[in-house]
């Protein structure tokens, strides 16, 4: 650790102790989702099941709530359900990271842990930072206990990529086939008349190969016929259930009610075989979350070698209509519960983790039958909550989650909305979230005290948002079989004390 990353060290610490102080005053500290300790959070990187120990790792910026200079916090867990904080691992401190540890990915071999990630550069003077004044460096830490880190190493720079690129290339995925390796990379690239607007860049993905995980060479591109937003980031590549499978969040997708609502995207393409020798043209782009609060997924594999996916609860760049009410306590955002993926039907499906079943500690069971809403079917206010709900008659479904935001299915449309006044309050200033459905058969619903993921007939579709309630006092209404489990917090210690106690 060099001295720069010790006068970090020292001083994020101290705030980070001065914070969980006070958490006991902050009525919408999360339960059963990892958070940042204090200040910003946004993606998910480096995940991975390495020795035995999950290793989560998050851009954090500490010592700004809005955002800032980039970290990479770490959370370890040898069951995804009790942690234990690390802190900081990775730190900005040197030249090609010094204005943040970007995101990046984890790939494990002969005992090692490959940490791969974008370092970034903004350089002084007037640039607008897509054309100039930007250095996007792809960086290489190694460990060998996932703890400890070696020197850096800069493996490609702003030369080393194709002359179409801007300098917005970032995110790298790195995985093994074979004899060889291969990275995925967002990108921006050079659109036309961009005189007159920038916007009208091109997002796509880079894939590199190697023969030694240090030297890369740039071999193909994914790309849609026509542009579909002008900067693609946080690829994933992998295959899944025997479909090649590209994730990928697009900046600059004109909004459509019901279809891509959200202001950037996170979903996914399905690509042929071929994609790692000829540039691949991909269509039919499927969302992955319609809710509120989903971005930059990132996947890996589990200790049963399931394809896994945490995502972050939350979306860049919605200052403008959504107000984070945590920034009162001096955080904002989380990560989604871990979710198993499978491919069937054309389309991904997600679950949550079969851990989190291990966090139930109440069962309630009740049937109902009527098409008014229900008296409040909980008696208890601990905010986090497990609710499995079969549904016989999907023609009066309605779920009131707590007053002011309601869940329901009307003319082949699902519906996750904050309504009245309340709503405008608990939702920050959303208001609504739909997509097309044919038919409703089962919800799962994932409650926290300031988080809702609700997973539809066996994760075909999901709504995940964030919300800011003061009361959990549920209603529901439909001919349907209720199962309500109530749950217990994770176990997460730092510095050997329990921070969510």
């Amino acid at each position: 650790m060099n001295l720069v990353s010790k006068i970090f060290k020292e001083c994020i610490e101290k705030i980070e102790r001065e914070s969980l102080l006070n958490k006991d005053t902050d009525k919408w500290r999360l339960k059963f989702h990892i958070m940042p300790p204090i200040g910003w959070l946004n993606d998910p990187n480096g995940l991975s099941y390495f020795k035995g120990k999950y290793n989560i790792f998050f851009q954090y910026s500490p010592f700004d709530i809005n955002g800032g200079l980039k970290f990479w916090g770490h959370y370890r867990s040898s069951n995804l359900i009790d942690y234990e904080y690390i802190g900081v691992s990775i730190y900005p401190d040197e030249k090609y990271d010094c204005h943040g540890v970007y995101s990046g990915s984890a790939f494990i071999e002969d005992d090692k842990l490959y940490i791969y990630y974008t370092g970034n550069v903004k350089l002084l003077g007037e640039h607008d930072y897509i054309d100039s004044g930007r250095e996007a460096n792809t960086m290489l830490t190694i460990s060998e206990d996932g703890l400890n880190f070696s020197e850096k190493e800069c493996l490609m720079e702003m030369k080393d990529y194709p002359k179409n690129v801007t300098n917005h290339i970032r995110d790298p995925k790195v995985w093994k086939e074979n004899d060889k390796y291969y990275m995925v990379q967002g990108a921006r690239i050079y659109g036309i008349n961009r005189n007159e607007n920038k916007d009208n860049d091109i997002g796509e993905v880079l894939i590199f190969s190697s023969k030694d995980k240090i030297n890369w060479e740039h071999i193909s591109t994914i790309h849609t016929k026509d542009a579909f937003g002008y900067m693609w980031e946080c690829p994933d590549l992998f295959n899944l259930n025997g479909q090649n499978i590209l994730i990928t969040c697009p900046q600059g997708v004109k909004q459509i009610e019901g279809i891509y609502e959200n202001i950037y995207l996170s979903g996914y393409f399905m690509i042929n075989d071929d994609y790692k020798n000829n540039d691949c043209e991909v269509n039919n782009f499927q969302i992955l979350d319609r809710g509120f609060d989903f971005y930059a997924p990132q996947t890996f594999l589990d200790e049963y070698n399931n394809r896994v996916l945490i995502g972050w609860m939350g979306v860049p760049d919605t200052e403008e209509y959504h107000k984070n009410l945590t920034v009162q306590y001096g955080w904002q955002h989380c990560l989604t519960i871990a979710r198993e993926l499978t491919f069937k039907n054309g389309k991904i499906y997600q679950i949550p983790h079969r851990s989190l079943n291990n966090l139930r500690i109440k069962k309630i069971e009740k049937d109902y039958n009527s098409k008014n809403l229900s008296d409040n079917i909980i008696d208890s206010d601990i905010g986090a909550y497990d609710i499995i709900i079969d549904i016989k008659d999907n023609n009066n479904f309605k779920f009131i989650i707590s007053e002011g935001l309601c869940a329901r299915y009307d003319n082949n449309t699902f519906i996750l909305e904050f309504t009245d006044t309340i709503g405008k309050k608990i939702g920050g200033g959303r208001d609504k979230r739909k997509a097309y459905l044919e038919n409703l058969y089962n919800i799962r619903v994932l409650i926290d005290t300031s988080s809702v993921e609700i997973f539809i007939n066996d994760g075909e579709m999901v709504f995940t948002t964030r919300y800011y309630p003061d009361d959990y006092s549920f209603k529901i209404s439909g001919n349907l079989s209720l199962t309500i489990y109530e749950l217990k917090s994770f176990n997460i210690k730092y510095n050997n004390t329990n921070i969510y106690d």
